[in-house]
């Protein structure tokens, strides 16, 4: 082979060792574009399985975000501590600590049980006694026929009867009475005198709804949650015939002719006395608002004194969007701490008020984006699941300190819970520059770093608590009390659910009789004449200490029964 031969053909070796490597690029470049699309692959799994887990838990399982205490962890092998690892011995130690023999001394109860219900159980119940006698005939001894003279009677047992609820028509009839001297020739009046005896105000013109009956109503779907399709059944069945959109009617006009200012004050005292306030937001669908869809969106807020507040109360309010101005409206020119989830509607008041922010929040944003091992237990070596411990180490400090005094709680937050904060920021940093792929995750750890400022807010006041759980529970039988009526069928209607369930869960909040409250407010109130002034009104509120004593239900009485009967 020639030398032009030979540089020929190393002149093709080159150029296909050139396409080769271009062609292992290009491959390599490939095999890279789909590990990466792989990765989103996994990633997108991951993160749908994380929705179908979050899914399957809202439907089918435990409503409460329970997690594993340190001591359940020290036992089943697991990651017990977010400070550090504990070695094997030491869980062994701590294993064989706590499997102890342990001897168990129950207390005798020597009290002597007696027929009967305690009093405390039972109330306000009507009392009859049923005796029973020998006949006459009968009281001669069967073993020598000699007289029987009763020598004392026994209490054999009690029972609770149930007496049926009944309707009766009541008939207001006055009387009417003619002066005999007036309008004849003796005197100076030419016409006769009538007078006509008073008689209480009806509670709504040319209606027959009466306090009780309209108690009843209100009671039912406020306080039990039955709608009023429901209750339009029990009426008939009872013997009266009741149409849903009367009793609808009814609601509207008492709240607005009667409730209504005890609401309003209710809100201005609330604003002024408490030093601590709650509020919260959620959804409901009202019909026929003018210029929205049926189907649109609207929201009922919720506000609620703090804990240890003297004024004890809640104010429910309705509006058609959970815009910031709503906020402004309803807190407006409170001056205390307000306490809230992380909605950004609420930043507006921060110029007049202590915004403080709820860690139940955050703690769920991470307890969501645990993901669950093959036995749908959750992973308790994941990031979500440490940020989780994080936040249970503040509650467990806030269980300790549940009983001192603002100063000492403020004092112990500082020694306790400060160094587990800053443990726990420096975590969150530390995990935003890993890449993450779980997107409930990032979402949690984005949430806790923009509120950081409001959400450590409870380390400079000892009155402001952890989480913001008491306006959780105040609207949450609104919430379940909403599967059942679905909608609001006009504004007016769904202010007027506002005021009563604000009137109805202050009541409940004092421990007032729900029924024998609202009944008490409709005989009362429309027998008031003329403009009532706040001072007057005060004494129906359902903190005031003019109510009758018999609306005050006595549960602490029957809580130490219980624990005593335990």
């Amino acid at each position: 082979m020639t030398y032009e031969e030979l540089v020929i053909q190393n002149e093709k070796l080159q150029q296909q060792i050139k396409d080769k490597e271009i062609e292992i690029k290009n491959k390599n470049a490939e095999i890279e574009n789909r590990d990466i699309e792989i990765n989103n692959l996994k990633a997108k799994v991951e993160n749908q399985q994380l929705q179908i887990n979050l899914l399957n838990r809202y439907v089918f399982g435990s409503k409460r975000e329970s997690t594993k205490t340190q001591e359940d962890n020290l036992v089943e092998g697991t990651q017990c501590s977010i400070f550090g690892e504990v070695k094997d011995e030491e869980i062994k130690e701590q294993v064989e600590e706590k499997t102890e023999e342990i001897t168990v001394y129950r207390k005798k109860n020597n009290k002597k049980r007696t027929a009967g219900i305690k009093k405390s159980q039972l109330k306000n119940v009507e009392t009859e006694t049923r005796e029973y006698f020998l006949d006459d005939d009968k009281k001669v001894c069967n073993e020598c026929g000699s007289h029987l003279k009763e020598i004392g009677k026994e209490v054999v047992r009690q029972e609770i009867e149930y007496i049926p609820a009944k309707l009766k028509l009541v008939n207001y009839v006055r009387h009417i009475y003619k002066c005999e001297g007036c309008g004849t020739d003796k005197s100076e009046k030419d016409t006769a005198t009538i007078i006509k005896t008073k008689t209480p105000v009806a509670l709504l013109t040319h209606s027959f709804a009466s306090p009780t009956l309209a108690s009843e109503v209100i009671y039912q779907k406020y306080y039990m949650g039955v709608p009023l399709y429901r209750q339009e059944k029990v009426w008939d069945d009872l013997g009266l015939v009741l149409p849903r959109n009367m009793m609808a009617n009814w609601c509207i006009k008492l709240s607005e002719y009667y409730l209504e200012p005890i609401y309003q004050l209710m809100l201005k005292q609330l604003k002024d006395n408490c030093e601590v306030l709650h509020s919260d937001e959620t959804t409901m669908q009202c019909n026929k608002e003018h210029g929205r869809k049926a189907s649109s969106k609207s929201y009922m807020w919720v506000m609620v004194s703090g804990e240890l507040e003297k004024t004890k109360g809640v104010i429910f309010h309705y509006s058609q969007s959970r815009s910031s101005n709503v906020a402004e409206e309803l807190i407006g020119g409170y001056k205390g701490i307000l306490v809230t989830d992380g909605y950004d509607g609420y930043n507006i008041l921060e110029e007049e008020l202590t915004h403080a922010e709820c860690w139940a929040h955050a703690r769920r944003y991470f307890y969501d984006s645990v993901p669950l091992d093959e036995n749908k237990q959750l992973i308790t070596t994941s990031d979500g699941y440490q940020g989780v411990e994080y936040i249970d180490d503040l509650f467990k400090v806030e269980k300790e300190i549940d009983k001192l005094s603002v100063d000492e709680k403020l004092k112990v937050r500082k020694e306790k819970s400060a160094p587990i904060i800053e443990k726990f920021y420096e975590w969150v940093y530390l995990t935003m520059n890993k890449y993450i792929t779980n997107n409930k995750l990032r979402d949690a750890l984005v949430y806790v770093k923009n509120q950081k400022e409001n959400l450590c807010k409870f380390l400079e006041d000892g009155r402001i608590p952890l989480t913001n759980s008491k306006a959780e529970r105040a609207i949450r039988p609104f919430a379940v009390h909403r599967k059942n009526w679905l909608f609001a069928d006009t504004p007016e209607g769904a202010k007027a659910n506002a005021i009563m369930y604000s009137i109805i869960e202050s009541a409940k909040v004092n421990n007032l009789n729900i029924y024998k409250y609202i009944t008490y407010l409709l005989q009362v109130l429309p027998q008031l004449e003329g403009e009532q002034t706040e001072e007057q009104i005060e004494k129906y509120l359902p903190w005031s200490k003019d109510l009758p004593k018999d609306i005050l239900n006595y549960e602490g009485e029957y809580k130490e029964m219980v624990a005593d009967e335990l």
